[in-house]
């Protein structure tokens, strides 16, 4: 199956003001989804402490067009890691 397109957003549990201003900082090109409620986080089994905590783990997953997980890349710590993992994915899919 070759993936014929990406949709590349961000989620957390900050509000649309902080997401703005977040967003408009790294002059990023894609849109952020505020999850107050941690439905998404929820779903994605990205809580902490079953939402006892107010912010969910750092987790990149790529899916592809037809909605399959194609990769799901988890690390607190290491942002070029994410990105790294994500582009290479997103490449073997074209």
């Amino acid at each position: 199956m070759v993936a014929t397109g990406a949709e590349i957003f961000g989620v957390s549990l900050d509000g649309l003001d902080k997401h703005k201003a977040f967003a408009e900082s790294l002059h990023l090109n894609f849109p952020l989804v505020a999850d107050a409620g941690q439905k998404l986080s929820a779903a994605f089994g990205v809580q902490r402490l079953w939402g006892l905590v107010p912010f969910s783990k750092r987790v990149t997953f790529v899916v592809d067009a037809e909605g399959v997980v194609r990769n799901v890349i988890a690390s607190e710590f290491d942002i070029d890691r994410h990105v790294d993992e994500a582009i290479a994915t997103l490449q073997s899919i074209r």
